[in-house]
């Protein structure tokens, strides 16, 4: 099993329901990375993030846009053939663990991304 660990920033947090009926929250998480491009800037990368039981439930209640959150989970290969019969795979990440971060740490970032 592969894990992942995110800090980073709530983007949209959509709740959705599968085929079968389980419902999840569609979780987009902006990530800064620590280091500058070549021209002096701080990219930043977005995933997206799938939330069941009760992360699912937190994040319906509690998340909002642009708040800090901190993730622990797990990486997940969907594979599949597509129309032209061409091989196709993306890779999801499934949470397993949602902290919130302090709004303290939340301003410390802030000031030092500026």
């Amino acid at each position: 099993m592969t894990f992942v660990n995110i800090i980073g920033r709530v983007v949209s947090f959509d709740p959705k329901e599968s085929d079968n009926g389980v419902k999840y929250t569609d979780l987009r998480v902006s990530v800064m990375r620590p280091y500058k491009n070549y021209e002096g800037n701080y990219d930043t990368d977005y995933f997206r993030v799938a939330l069941f039981e009760n992360n699912h439930k937190k994040a319906q209640d509690y998340f909002r846009k642009g708040m800090g959150i901190a993730l622990k989970g797990r990486l997940e290969v969907n594979k599949w053939i597509d129309d032209q019969d061409k091989n196709r795979a993306n890779i999801n990440i499934i949470a397993e663990h949602v902290i919130f971060l302090p709004r303290e740490v939340e301003s410390v970032s802030a000031e030092v991304n500026s």
